[in-house]
């Protein structure tokens, strides 16, 4: 994306099948509605609604899971919804692996039953995070500009090199994390910390999402597709402005 300047906003993307198959639709929340994208040619189908002020939004097993005011839900590939549990407000940061889901509320890190919503807390202080995401079977935490690569079950964490302050958005495969920072796409070793830049013209981006060997975000109210081998990029269709829910499996 060599020349763009600046991103729409984009809260979350979550990336599930709805046939079975991983990789075939993005879904997105965009103003009060629910939106499955396929992630070859961009089309896109309205599954329901009542959606407003939704930002974080993530997928396991098969299901998609949001955050709403204080509501935690499970969703269906066709939109419907199952209320899971109801004290959420003020959570910042929400993601899913290894069978639970994570999330970060008045500087605690929970793990969350998919099936019922139950919690426990992770053991730490996760005052001051950002962003967090699943990858090579541990959390990544940005926490007061520092990455940590983190247990899941004990808490305990590795702090990876380099300055991750200024980060805009975060994402994750199971091979990688992916960070925008400054205009730059980062690729990162989620165990080393080494990390390659991909591509400059990121710049605004609060939110990305990643799958296999693409990374996609939304830029001026499209959506697009990024080849993090080659940094090559495709343009799947417009019309996305004042996105707020956007996630990848």
């Amino acid at each position: 994306m060599k020349g763009i300047n600046a991103l729409a906003l984009v809260a979350a993307v979550c990336l599930i099948t709805a046939s079975g198959a991983q990789g075939e639709y993005i879904y997105a929340i965009q103003g009060d509605v629910l939106y499955a994208i396929q992630t070859g040619a961009g089309e896109w189908t309205e599954l329901s609604e009542s959606w407003e002020g939704t930002e974080l939004i993530t997928s396991i097993n098969g299901s998609l899971f949001s955050i709403q005011g204080d509501v935690l839900y499970r969703l269906s590939r066709d939109g419907s919804w199952t209320e899971l549990t109801d004290s959420w407000t003020g959570a910042v940061a929400l993601t899913a692996g290894g069978q639970w889901l994570y999330a970060v509320q008045n500087d605690i890190l929970y793990r969350v039953d998919p099936d019922d919503g139950t919690w426990e807390s992770v053991p730490g202080s996760y005052s001051g995070t950002t962003h967090i995401a699943w990858s090579d079977g541990s959390l990544m935490v940005i926490q007061n500009g520092s990455l940590y690569r983190t247990d899941p079950v004990t808490g305990d964490y590795t702090e990876l090199p380099s300055s991750y302050s200024g980060t805009t958005a975060a994402a994750a495969t199971s091979t990688y994390f992916f960070v925008i920072q400054g205009d730059v796409l980062y690729k990162v070793n989620p165990r080393t910390g080494d990390y390659e830049n991909i591509g400059s013209g990121y710049e605004g981006a609060t939110e990305m999402a990643a799958y296999g060997n693409y990374v996609y975000c939304i830029w001026q109210g499209a959506l697009w597709k990024t080849d993090i081998r080659t940094g090559d990029y495709e343009n799947l269709g417009s019309g996305w402005e004042d996105t707020t829910a956007f996630c990848i499996l």
